[in-house]
């Protein structure tokens, strides 16, 4: 419904104009103002479509008050009323652009009449206003398809090709990126449907949260892919700090984690398609880190043979820590492993999962009392987790299972006291001392002492 304000100083003419109003059904909101000045202060605070004010009041007058009200907001229609033989405020009021000019007394028809025409006028306005929204709201939405569009085929490899088969050179084709040399891809990945309840109104959001030039490329519910303006000198530490505002934004306006994957430096809109490559790539590791991580897609590591021959020698000491009952070694050498992992990007999440396996089932062997049952609920556990630190918290709570508590002890000494014997009778030419036998079966020398004199002594 329009909003007329009223402004007389005289409450009886107010009275007035509310009563036709109501009497004749004009469909307006009325509010009330005795003086320029109120009436300013109520236009500060609440939106307007008519002032309909007298012309002599004291102070400010309803000329001062519809200059200033004009210079605020031009779209007001103004009503002046006046009485008759005040001609120069009739002519002023004309200079001012004041759509209709009531002469007191009012008459009852000219007051009907004057009051529709404006209502009419307003609901014209309108409706052109909200039409030329529409109109440029859909020449957005058109814009802004194209532009993913075309994004899109870069970024997927299907960029143009000429008559003869080569591809076409074009510059980045990213708005407001005109002067900027560089851009970086940054891959937003959610493991809930975020990016499908989002409109266009989301771009201009995140261009302020992250507080530089940007495109936005919804890829799907999922994931979504920002181009930022970059700079070749620009730190790494200032990229992941802009990373983590991102995921900290993200998480304040949608309560959602997410992973955030930055690429290297692109200068051609041809790179596009092997830098998104390359942060899928390191999308794929997501299992290895916590939501809420900031990625890089040209990160280093160790070669991977280094890594394989680390990974070998740790599980072999791993799994003889089990063997031996030795826990208190266990859960630091796994914890070793797992920081080799997390810090690599070479072991898929298979080959990951497939390692605990073989862990567990090294528990199980050694295990004083076996469960079948447990051990298959053991390894389904394993497969369900979604994330290495998930997996690590699984890996614990076995070993608290299958650990000391759930060894007989004396079945571990006994072990341990064949594996030296076993150890003396292969290499008694070797220079074999307590301390260092002990240490190859985990046993302090005088814990080994005492339970060899005490086995010689059982066997006599």
């Amino acid at each position: 419904m329009l909003k007329m304000l009223v402004v007389d100083d005289d409450k009886f003419e107010r009275d007035g104009v509310k009563f036709l109003v109501d009497k004749y059904d004009l469909k307006l909101e009325i509010a009330e103002a005795d003086s320029g000045e109120s009436a300013l202060e109520y236009i500060a605070r609440h939106d307007v479509d008519i002032l309909f004010t007298d012309i002599r009041m004291k102070g400010m007058d309803g000329l001062e008050l519809a200059e200033e009200i004009r210079e605020r907001d031009a779209s007001v229609k103004v009503i002046f009323m006046s009485a008759y033989g005040e001609f120069e405020y009739a002519q002023r009021a004309i200079d001012l652009k004041a759509i209709r000019y009531i002469l007191k007394p009012v008459q009852v028809s000219e007051f009907i009449k004057v009051v529709s025409q404006v209502i009419q006028l307003c609901k014209e306005e309108r409706q052109a206003k909200e039409k030329q929204i529409r109109l440029e709201e859909s020449y957005r939405k058109e814009q802004h398809y194209h532009k993913q569009r075309l994004l899109t085929d870069y970024i997927m490899g299907r960029a143009d090709s000429s008559a003869e088969g080569e591809e076409i050179v074009r510059p980045l084709p990213i708005a407001g990126f005109n002067g900027y040399r560089y851009i970086r891809m940054l891959l937003l990945d959610s493991r809930t449907r975020l990016f499908d309840r989002l409109d266009l109104d989301f771009d201009r959001q995140i261009v302020e949260s992250v507080q530089r030039a940007c495109d936005v490329v919804h890829l799907n519910e999922f994931q979504s892919l920002l181009l930022l303006e970059a700079w070749a000198e620009e730190p790494l530490q200032k990229l992941v700090e802009t990373g983590r505002n991102l995921m900290e934004w993200l998480r304040t306006r949608f309560d959602c984690e997410v992973t955030v994957v930055i690429s290297g430096l692109v200068e051609d809109a041809r790179q596009l398609y092997k830098e998104y490559n390359a942060l899928e790539t390191v999308l794929e590791n997501k299992f290895f880190f916590d939501e809420g991580t900031v990625l890089l897609a040209n990160h280093t590591s160790f070669a991977i043979d280094d890594i394989a021959k680390m990974m070998d020698d740790l599980l072999l000491k791993l799994t003889a820590h089990i063997r031996r009952h030795r826990f208190e070694a266990v859960e630091p050498g796994f914890d070793q492993l797992f920081n080799l992992l997390q810090n690599s990007d070479h072991f898929s999440v298979v080959y990951v999962k497939y390692v605990c396996t073989e862990i567990v089932k090294v528990l199980f062997e050694t295990a004083a009392k076996k469960n079948a049952n447990k051990f298959r609920e053991d390894l389904e556990s394993i497969y369900k987790t979604e994330r290495l630190s998930d997996l690590r918290q699984v890996m614990h709570e076995l070993f608290a299972d299958y650990g000391p508590a759930a060894c007989d002890v004396s079945d571990r000494v006994s072990k341990a006291v064949e594996e030296a014997v076993r150890i003396i009778e292969c290499e008694y030419a070797a220079d074999l001392s307590l301390e260092l036998l002990a240490e190859r079966v985990y046993l302090t020398p005088n814990y080994l002492s005492h339970f060899v004199y005490k086995a010689e002594g059982d066997q006599h």
